[in-house]
């Protein structure tokens, strides 16, 4: 943690002169006392104009982890807009790919918002050039409305709609090879998308 005070210093200026600033050790996402077993670490301050706590977590190589805010002291409720970074090769590890950042090594891998301490609104996940992996809307933290994934070239991959947290309607899967039919989380229907071009060509002959 080698920048550690610089980094408090440039967050203190940030906030304001009245805003009070303090570091803390989290071990996961569990806050303690014993900084020896600490796994990454946090700068938080509240804006004396409001009732917010603005956060920053790193980790122990003092690289930014997550973005936010919260409506109290003790960091139990977010409340504002959320971003998460990532490494490229931890990215390329998990996804089985071979993005290349020029001058970086980390990314924007994630955003999106909380109102009293619930996801809403939507959230998008990040390729490392920057493209959207997916997306997914919220009310009041459960799914509800649109939800995409796509590839590295900007297909659709997964796509569908949500009603309070259940998939309904239809939904295209399988890199767009699949179509299921919901109702309210209930599967009535699937049909393989090629399959049906194949059938539709034969009748037409």
């Amino acid at each position: 943690m080698k920048q550690f005070i610089v980094i408090i210093i440039s967050f203190f200026a940030f906030l304001s002169v009245k805003a009070q600033v303090a570091p803390i050790y989290l071990y996961g996402n569990q806050v303690t006392t014993d900084r020896n077993k600490a796994t990454s670490y946090a700068i938080y301050g509240k804006v004396s104009s409001e009732n917010v706590w603005t956060f920053k977590r790193y980790d122990l190589y003092d690289n930014l982890l997550q973005t936010g805010s919260y409506e109290d002291e003790s960091l139990s409720t977010p409340h504002g807009n959320f971003n998460f970074y990532m490494d490229v090769q931890t990215f390329n590890s998990s996804h089985k790919t071979s993005f290349k950042l020029k001058g970086k090594t980390r990314f924007l891998s994630q955003q999106g918002n909380f109102v009293h301490g619930v996801e809403q609104g939507k959230w998008i996940v990040f390729y490392p050039d920057g493209n959207v992996l997916s997306t997914q809307n919220f009310d009041n933290g459960e799914p509800n409305g649109e939800f995409k994934t796509f590839d590295k070239f900007g297909n659709i991959e997964e796509g569908g709609n949500y009603v309070n947290g259940k998939k309904d309607g239809e939904w295209i899967s399988l890199k767009g090879t699949r179509k299921d039919m919901y109702e309210l989380g209930v599967l009535k229907s699937s049909v393989l998308i090629k399959e049906q071009i194949k059938k539709k060509k034969q009748t037409n002959n």
